[in-house]
């Protein structure tokens, strides 16, 4: 399915051939995030990404690049993560070699000109309002402040309108030159590849810059005895709220059993929260559950766009399918049921260049390895009733609990109450 290789030059190239597509996405991620940042220049990692499309040496302008990309009928984007960031075109098969062009110029010769970053910050300031002004966006920042605390995992990936404004361009180039490295970076081809492109990526990535590559912030546990609930007050028609713990890093034996742990409790029209908040009550129009790893840590948590005047019944209605799921062995065929969901969403997402370049270029990135998709289901298919049941019982322990809410109340106190008495 994929070919892997290192360059002479360090850098790791990943090619995902399928002849049957006329189009290829090029991509290169790199080991650099939020958690990688120092607390002063929080958010440098996201605002880099959106220097590198304002110009390069090459294409010194970000109406140059835009246009070219706009010239042969491909579409870019980048996007940054608190453990990777990620830069991509994806164009016409045909084109591939200017889209590598492309790319390569930002990598290798960006010019984070302090003009254009004193504009984008009103740019990035607007963006961090957006997100705060959305209530279903804004909650997972609180959520994951409120889990992990003033730590880099804990703090927001678009750092804050003050850190922002405080950034200069000697900030921009010393982050660059400590992560930026080929041996800390991946390139990768989705799609259909020509025969030459190992040539192609050594003629444009060949000559990426020596810079350094450091560890990120190392996490560091939060001390919890209790349950812990936390309400950002806004006006909103509808209450906003994450229940979860502290869950599994990406290396545990156990993240198979909370994936499909997940997937039955909510990924799906069928799963157990979206039958009982949605289907039989009509508390929600959105409810889903996830499981999250981090390279030294992850998350478990159970989302929901709730009434109002309804938010603490659906949240006890929550916490009492986590507590059947915690005291009763799941069914062979509800069991089944999810494990050919994984298997059925994976296959749909597999019809992407985008999804593959991304799935690949940032699991090398965290993993220095990668994980065919058969192996990957292989470890689900071994998931028994009995880790289900061992994996919620760990899990869903109350005392464990965070609860993130955004919503008109003010008051933390019954929220409170319904955790300790579940």
């Amino acid at each position: 399915m994929f070919k892997l290789k290192t360059l002479k030059s360090g850098l790791t190239l990943i090619t995902i051939p399928i002849p049957s597509l006329e189009s290829v996405t090029t991509l290169v991620a790199v080991g650099a995030g939020s958690r990688y940042e120092a607390k002063k220049v929080n958010g440098i990692s996201h605002f880099l990404e959106h220097m590198f499309f304002k110009g390069s040496k090459k294409y010194p302008s970000a109406e140059i690049i835009s246009t070219m990309v706009d010239s042969i009928g491909a579409v870019n984007n980048a996007a940054t993560s608190k453990e990777w960031t990620y830069y991509w075109i994806k164009s016409a098969a045909k084109h591939v070699e200017l889209a590598t062009d492309l790319i390569s110029s930002m990598m290798k010769d960006s010019l984070v000109e302090k003009d254009e970053m004193e504009r984008e910050k009103g740019v990035i300031i607007e963006e961090l309002r957006m997100y705060r002004d959305n209530p279903a966006r804004l909650i997972w920042d609180l959520y994951e402040n409120l889990q992990f605390g003033d730590q880099p995992l804990g703090w927001d990936i678009g750092g804050d309108e003050k850190t922002i404004n405080s950034l200069n361009r000697d900030d921009f180039i010393k982050y660059v030159n400590s992560l930026y490295a080929p041996t800390n970076s991946v390139l990768v081809y989705a799609g259909k590849i020509p025969e030459d492109i190992e040539k192609i990526a050594i003629k444009y990535f060949d000559d990426l810059p020596k810079r350094g590559e450091h560890k990120p912030a190392g996490f560091v546990p939060q001390k919890q005895t209790k349950a812990r609930a936390h309400v950002h007050y806004k006006k909103t028609d509808q209450a906003n709220l994450i229940l979860g713990v502290e869950g599994f890093n990406r290396h545990d034996n156990n993240r198979h059993a909370a994936k499909v742990l997940s997937v039955i409790l909510g990924e799906g029209m069928s799963s157990r929260l979206f039958m009982q908040v949605r289907e039989r009550r009509g508390l929600a129009y959105h409810v889903s559950s996830d499981a999250d790893s981090y390279i030294d840590t992850g998350m478990f948590i159970n989302y929901a766009g709730l009434k109002l005047e309804k938010v603490y019944e659906g949240l006890k209605i929550i916490i009492e399918e986590l507590n059947k799921i915690s005291s009763e062995v799941v069914g062979s065929e509800e069991l089944n049921k999810a494990k050919e969901l994984i298997r059925g969403r994976l296959a749909l997402r597999s019809e992407s260049t985008n999804f593959l370049a991304e799935h690949f270029g940032t699991q090398f990135i965290l993993d220095r390895k990668l994980e065919k998709f058969d192996d990957y289901l292989k470890e689900i298919d071994k998931v028994t009733p009995e880790d289900i049941l061992t994996v919620a019982k760990y899990l869903f322990d109350k005392n464990r609990f965070n609860l993130q809410v955004i919503a008109p109340i003010k008051d933390s106190a019954k929220f409170e109450k319904i955790l300790s008495s579940s």
